[in-house]
């Protein structure tokens, strides 16, 4: 009775702040940080994904295209990037964004009291060791680098990175305090009520950048076709469908089993969009019994994938036993393969490898909006018709995070956020784990072929080499992948548009019926 009372109180305390020509839409913390890529989550990140634009960002299909930059040129020695600056954008202080505003933001980026999270991505600590930023005239930038990078463009992509957005010198004080978010995208920083709500305004002088007048990730067409959007801090899941059932809300991320109540609704609409993140089974490779790939195969060829899937994600996602994901450039025919369901070669595959039913403890959290316990329990019911003597242990997802980076586990059934370049995806899997006992593959071919992948840059090279890595890890099988992470929202008839992409609320060329 309480949550009923405290949801409608909310409820009434929205319905009066909200203007009825803002999008609102729900998300289940506060902003942590307006400062891009620093103090941040994905709440954090899907907020200021509206404020700031890099020179580049990624489109659909994962590949990196210009944004800020109407182009750019890579050195044939891959060492030299030269960024051209469109000369449409401005930002919302209304100044021209210049070369030397990309330089002061670089160079704010690498200076280690901005606590920018990306800062070991470029300041040779990891893959990329960016050495200069210089502004050539007025609208041409050049960033070299240490040594070729196919990655770099990229890491300036990703959200943890604030979107590697370029803001006016304005947003920080002549102290080097960050004081707003002065950026140049679709909507700008208006208000901040700590743990209510933040509201953006619609920037009025906002020119998309060159496109085909479709939404195209975080490029394509991007005109903000509403007076603003609020951002309302809403944890309790019962309050967000309230609010999408009263119209108070107009769009959130809803638990997957409100689909059949969604799908049927006279005043809302159902909304499921891919995005690029993974549901696998987390296998430890140096655990006694599955250290062997023939009992990671067997397991593999137990799983009827496509009824799992089916079944773990309420009809919504469809099997994919690759890293890349299903809508990437680089999934092609042979990222489709997969080891065949085939409980008799799964039964030989044990017998050879010496498996004499010894137990097998999937670790599951039961949080709603993933599907690491239905798709164990799917999981352990097929395997172990094959022999296999699994069982199912449920920790708190925290725990359950602790046990994978400490390495103490046999298989977790977990969900991995969004990496759009699939190399990205590879270094989250795979690595020494001696040194990081989080990852899961240490085999040298495939620590190789992950590097070779990182400095590569040519596009049908890389294939080849995403191509070779799948193959091998078919043979190897160090985890099982199920399917492309699914975005389930909810909103009103009266919306609009897609307003989700990769995990994040994505509100530009989204609008509301009167």
């Amino acid at each position: 009775m309480h949550k009923l009372l405290l949801a409608g109180t909310m409820l009434m305390a929205m319905a009066g702040v909200v203007d009825a020509r803002d999008i609102v839409v729900a998300q289940s913390s506060d902003l942590r940080s307006a400062n891009p890529g620093v103090n941040r989550d994905g709440n954090t990140d899907g907020v200021i994904l509206h404020i700031v634009e890099g020179l580049v960002g990624y489109a659909n299909n994962g590949e990196v295209k210009p944004l800020l930059a109407k182009s750019f040129e890579v050195s044939a020695d891959g060492l030299s990037y030269s960024f051209k600056l469109r000369d449409d954008v401005k930002f919302h202080n209304g100044k021209k964004l210049t070369a030397d505003d990309v330089v002061w933001n670089w160079n704010r980026y690498l200076k280690p009291e901005t606590k920018w999270t990306c800062l070991p991505d470029f300041d040779g600590s990891g893959s990329v060791h960016v050495t200069g930023v210089k502004a050539v005239d007025t609208s041409t930038v050049t960033i070299t680098l240490e040594k070729p990078s196919a990655v770099f463009l990229g890491l300036m992509s990703r959200p943890e990175c604030g979107y590697t957005g370029i803001i006016s010198p304005e947003s920080v004080g002549a102290d080097g305090s960050f004081i707003k978010p002065i950026g140049t995208g679709p909507f700008k920083w208006d208000e901040w009520k700590k743990g209510e709500y933040i509201h953006l305004a619609k920037f009025d002088d906002y020119v998309s950048p060159q496109n085909d007048g479709k939404p195209d990730g975080m490029v394509g067409s991007k005109r903000p076709l509403v007076d603003g959007i609020k951002f309302m801090v809403i944890p309790d899941a019962s309050t967000v469908k309230a609010g999408l059932q009263s119209g108070v809300l107009d769009t959130a991320e809803i638990s997957p089993d409100l689909i059949p109540e969604f799908k049927t609704s006279d005043t809302m609409q159902l909304i499921v969009a891919r995005n690029n993140g993974k549901n696998l089974f987390y296998i430890q490779t140096r655990d006694k019994v599955l250290s062997n790939p023939g009992v990671r195969r067997a397991m593999a060829m137990a799983l009827d994938l496509d009824q799992l899937v089916e079944a773990a994600s309420n009809g919504t996602g469809t099997a994919n036993g690759s890293m890349v994901s299903q809508d990437s450039l680089y999934f092609d025919d042979v990222q489709k393969e997969r080891l065949p369901y085939d409980i008799e070669a799964a039964k030989k595959e044990l017998a050879a490898a010496g498996y004499k039913g010894e137990p097998i403890t999937i670790i599951a959290n039961k949080r709603s909006n993933v599907p690491s316990f239905p798709a164990a329990v799917m999981a352990q019911a097929m395997m172990q018709q094959a022999g296999l003597n699994v069982q199912i242990e449920v920790l708190d997802y925290a725990t359950q995070v602790d046990r994978r980076r400490s390495g103490n586990y046999q298989i977790i059934s977990q969900s991995v956020a969004p990496r759009l370049d699939p190399a990205l995806m590879y270094g989250f899997y795979v690595g020494n784990k001696d040194k990081n006992a989080s990852l899961m593959w240490d085999d040298p071919k495939a620590v190789e072929l992950m590097k070779a992948a990182y400095g590569e840059p040519d596009q049908t090279k890389r294939q080849a080499i995403f191509d070779e890595f799948h193959t091998l890890m078919l043979k190897e099988m160090p985890g099982i992948f199920l399917y492309d992470m699914v975005d389930v929202w909810g909103a009103t008839k009266k919306l609009k548009g897609q307003p989700v992409w990769q995990s994040n609320a994505r509100l530009w060329e989204v609008s509301l019926d009167n």
